[in-house]
């Protein structure tokens, strides 16, 4: 698959408001591989298919969870905001035919994981940044995004364990070991 035909393939399977966000993202993720000299092309495509799955029925995705050996369920069980990104990681490689590389960017695009490729890195962050994205903080990892990208990612993380927490929500593993990653990270300081 190329970034065409993913482009109209998440077409195809999303709402209107969806697709616009996946163009979002995949402009953010385009701007963002030409920035660190990454693969435009497997930016684009993961871009749009990250959010292949997000608007399919919760015990879809569940089944395809519970028949994963790529994940532990229990890890994830309590983390209903994650399935769409780690079931839609499953159904890229295993029904799209995409390669493993674009299949985990897909999965950790939303949870992100510790010692993240440069792809998945730029399909986390585009998620993260997209202009359709307006909350508190978006704007500081945009502006990180292009000049630090290792400290772009904690903010995001950072930001998004804040939100966790605040809410008295489930936090997945790798979230956790992510933020520890960055945070470690010389890159990051």
């Amino acid at each position: 698959m190329n970034s065409s035909e993913a482009k109209e393939f998440a077409r195809s399977m999303q709402s209107d408001e969806r697709f616009y966000h996946s163009c979002c993202v995949a402009e953010a993720a385009e701007r963002l591989a030409r920035r660190w000299d990454a693969d435009e092309e497997k930016a684009l495509e993961a871009a749009f298919l990250h959010d292949i799955l997000k608007e399919s029925d919760k015990g879809v995705l569940l089944q395809m969870l519970k028949g994963s050996d790529i994940i532990s369920f229990t890890q994830i069980e309590k983390c209903p905001a994650l399935w769409h990104s780690y079931a839609g990681g499953i159904y890229v490689e295993k029904e799209l035919g995409c390669s493993r590389e674009i299949a985990d960017a897909v999965r950790y695009h939303t949870a992100g994981r510790a010692g993240m490729t440069l792809l998945d890195k730029i399909v986390f962050l585009a998620d993260y940044i997209s202009a359709d994205r307006e909350f508190k903080g978006a704007e500081e990892a945009r502006e990180l995004a292009f000049q630090f990208l290792d400290k772009a990612c904690l903010t995001a993380l950072r930001n998004g364990l804040v939100h966790l927490f605040k809410q008295y929500r489930f936090v997945n593993l790798d979230s956790v070991e992510a933020y520890n990653y960055y945070l470690d990270s010389e890159d990051s300081k």
